[in-house]
């Protein structure tokens, strides 16, 4: 009988549970807390377990002992952990089931500490109250899943670890659901909890009354989180406004950096508002995906699983914030392995996410020559509600990653851009990293230098009231005949060129090519034309003059 296993340990929900923001403030703090959860796990799991080894992610028992700054200031943890343990059945099975309600008591520890910060100066009646409709809501909402796979000292490390993941993803499947009665005001954030309240709330009490006794509470908050709302207000995080009523969960997101800066001694934990993240009206968030991470991750041994986690450790924790932060002045909500999220200013965020392709694909910085990733960029006006930034960034991913020519046989390996402006309008355009042995973001640069210095972005105007009428049937999505497009848009280019500035006609050959080039890479001509108006938001003064 072995006495190895291989354990997989997952901390959820993670997407529901970071999107649920109203500030930058709760996204960043539901991806941090949720990096701490899986901390105390590893944590526990070297102290449970002498003989413990963390495959994935590679988190060291040093690392745990002496934490650097970076470590406190970004979550850097994914939600899923590789760990192989030594112990009988009974007594991993043990272990996991300690680690768990560790897990599970951290979490609602953390939520309850948020009351009393909010709330200093309720009753001991009043506190088991609140604490006992957190309970509820932490019970409901929290899901840990772990296996136990036994490991053969001859077995394949790939053969058991699949087989590992084939049971996890069966007992996911069978989610066991909590049911809580709720008969209150929905939270302001999240939309699924209710509220905190004291009052009991009875099935006669008409909405007004509801509201009353919601705001018996949330008047007593304390002075550091009371606000009237507006800009100013959204600057100083920890804030809650006279018209936000939040369940407990959503609480302890919201008062998440008082809670860490107090238990790491140091407060080093902040998040800008998209106010100071955009110099102008408009930021820009980005999200990075791995493509084909189970092809790094296939290794028979378990050295070849260690070794792509330490390549993604080093990507994550060093090269990632020094591209993102230091180089593109940029806030990283977090870096875990092959993900990362940030939010950026619009003048660098093509910079960063062509950096992170190609560190991620290096032999040095990141998991070497072959790894691709995929992204999605939003750029979006600061008064844009963040809930749909987010689920419109999330959804841009997944579009490059589904990205595909039949032509050059190009899948993934992609940037998809939106525009999100002011009036509502949306432009989004995806492509693929290396066109014709250039990269896509190198050549969006070349364009709009070409706006900002010789061309006027009339070109852009005239050019879509040409051929986006060519475009109505469902049948064409691409102007076919391509000789029609190349003389039209050498001809549009030759009258846009702006008084004084000069391009020969090699020069307007060349950049006739380029932009054939983007067309045939994009999906549709429709992408291709939201591109070109996502390329003149960028040369109007970096994107802060619309």
């Amino acid at each position: 009988m072995t006495n190895r296993y291989i354990v997989i340990f997952t901390v959820g929900p993670v997407q529901s549970f970071i999107a649920s923001a109203r500030k930058t403030e709760d996204f960043w703090s539901g991806s941090y807390i949720l990096s701490h959860l899986v901390r105390e796990a590893i944590k526990q799991f070297y102290q449970l377990d002498a003989n413990c080894e963390v495959v994935y992610p590679l988190v060291t028992r040093e690392e745990l002992r002496s934490p650097s700054a970076r470590d406190f200031r970004i979550a850097s943890i994914p939600n899923r952990v590789t760990v192989v343990m030594e112990g009988t059945e009974e007594k991993v099975g043990g272990w996991l089931r300690e680690v768990e309600d560790n897990v599970r008591q951290v979490f609602l520890d953390f939520c309850f500490q948020a009351i009393r910060r909010v709330f200093p100066h309720l009753t001991a009646e009043e506190y088991e109250w609140l604490e006992m409709m957190v309970e509820q809501q932490v019970q409901s909402f929290l899901e840990v899943y772990w296996v136990a796979e036994p490991y053969e000292p001859s077995a394949s490390f790939r053969t058991v670890r699949e087989r590992a993941e084939r049971r996890l993803g069966a007992l996911k499947n069978e989610k066991h659901y909590i049911p809580v009665s709720q008969f209150g005001l929905v939270c302001s954030v999240c939309k699924e909890r209710e509220a905190l309240r004291l009052a009991e709330i009875k099935e006669t009490d008409h909405y007004g009354e509801i509201k009353r006794k919601t705001l018996h509470l949330w008047k007593r908050r304390a002075e550091k989180f009371q606000g009237a709302g507006g800009e100013e207000d959204d600057r100083r995080s920890g804030r809650i406004k006279d018209n936000e009523f939040l369940c407990g969960i959503c609480l302890g997101k919201r008062v998440a950096r008082d809670y860490f800066s107090a238990l790491f001694g140091a407060s080093v934990l902040s998040f800008p508002s998209v106010l100071e993240i955009g110099a102008g009206d408009y930021y820009a968030v980005l999200m990075m995906d791995g493509d084909n991470m189970g092809k790094w991750f296939s290794g028979e041994r378990k050295e070849e699983y260690s070794q792509t986690s330490q390549k993604l450790a080093r990507f994550a924790k060093e090269i990632v914030p020094r591209i993102v932060e230091e180089q593109c002045r940029g806030k990283l909500v977090y870096a875990g392995g092959d993900d990362v999220l940030a939010f950026l200013p619009t003048e660098t965020v093509l910079k960063a996410a062509e950096e992170l392709r190609l560190a991620f694909g290096d032999e040095r910085k990141g998991l070497g020559h072959g790894a691709t990733a995929s992204f999605g960029v939003v750029i979006a006006h600061k008064k844009s509600p963040l809930h749909l930034v987010l689920n419109a960034v999330r959804a841009l991913e997944k579009k490059a990653k589904q990205y595909s020519n039949d032509k050059t046989g190009q899948r993934k390996d992609a940037l998809a851009l939106a525009l999100h402006t002011r009036s509502g309008e949306i432009s989004e355009a995806v492509l693929p990293w290396m066109i014709g042995g250039e990269k896509v973001s190198q050549l969006l640069d070349q364009w709009i230098n070409l706006l900002k210095t010789s061309l006027s972005p009339n070109f852009i105007f005239h050019f879509a009231s040409a051929f986006a009428p060519l475009l109505h049937e469902r049948h064409c999505p691409k102007w076919e005949n391509g000789d029609m497009l190349a003389t039209e848009l050498r001809r549009l280019l030759k009258r846009s060129v702006k008084e004084g500035s000069h391009l020969s006609a090699q020069e307007i050959a060349h950049h006739t090519q380029v932009l054939l080039s983007l067309h045939e890479a994009v999906r549709s001509g429709y992408d291709f034309l939201y591109l070109l108006k996502i390329l003149t938001f960028f040369k109007r003064s970096e994107g802060n003059g619309q």
